[in-house]
């Protein structure tokens, strides 16, 4: 289903309000890429829809003052999933020690795929140890999880028939890849607190999801409706994944830093 007023619908104003004035106090950190700036545009339009501000600041390397806010910035190269998560650990891990209640980096679709340098396993360990060196040094600190966002997956008859004769076109395995690393790291974070922007691109606005079945299993794919590159959100992917990135991020909130 393409973009429109169905798409709008499905997201709770009143719920979105509530996380928006429960993340007013707080300080978050967030290290993304494009999809990321995505999710928060569509955070500042549901802000600017409820009449709940939320502060928005892009930093360099340390935010600009004590105060309550998201301060996001882009981390390492698209491609390059070790040079993200290097970057992410050099946000928190520095002599100033920047004061944050909640910290999340977010990789791209184009970190993981056929022609990337690591495979699914390598790439969460990677960031699981990465996770690992920032708990020891940033107790203080409560990391939120993320998945790796998707690509739609080859539409039309001639996809179809390649995947009945066993020979699907080969964007499937980029997102099989993607299903293995997002299927790993919900296993090994399951007690933790998960955005978790993969089911919300995989889940049509009727509540079913959106997969194909590669090698057997089925595999998340993004909902062509909330994009229209196949890969970055348009309005309606962006409202939907920042109606949930709030919920998640109010959700793990420590006590101490709710409300405004």
């Amino acid at each position: 289903m393409s973009g429109g007023a169905t798409d709008i619908a499905v997201v709770d104003l009143a719920a979105v309000a509530a996380d928006l004035q429960a993340l007013g106090g707080a300080r978050i950190l967030l290290g993304h890429q494009s999809v990321g700036r995505n999710i928060l545009t569509g955070v500042a339009a549901l802000a600017a829809e409820t009449g709940v501000g939320l502060r928005i600041v892009e930093i360099d390397v340390l935010p600009p003052d004590p105060l309550p806010g998201l301060f996001h910035t882009p981390i390492g190269a698209n491609g390059d999933p070790d040079s993200k998560c290097q970057m992410f650990r050099r946000l928190l891990d520095r002599p100033e020690r920047p004061a944050y209640d909640l910290a999340m980096m977010k990789f791209c679709y184009v970190d993981l795929g056929r022609g990337t340098p690591l495979e699914a396993r390598v790439m969460l360990e990677r960031y699981a140890a990465t996770i690992g060196a920032l708990r020891v040094a940033r107790p203080d600190v409560r990391i939120v999880h993320s998945t790796l966002p998707l690509r739609t997956a080859p539409a039309g008859w001639k996809a179809t028939i390649k995947r009945v004769i066993g020979r699907p076109p080969e964007e499937d395995a980029d997102n099989a890849l993607r299903s293995a690393f997002n299927a790993g790291l919900r296993a090994r974070f399951a007690a933790e607190p998960i955005f978790d922007l993969a089911r919300i691109e995989s889940t049509r606005p009727d509540g079913s999801p959106n997969s194909i079945r590669v090698g057997g299993r089925p595999v998340q794919v993004l909902e062509a409706g909330y994009s229209n590159d196949g890969g970055h959100l348009n309005a309606a992917g962006q409202r939907r994944a920042a109606a949930e990135f709030l919920r998640t991020l109010a959700a793990a909130l420590p006590p101490r830093s709710a409300g405004l």
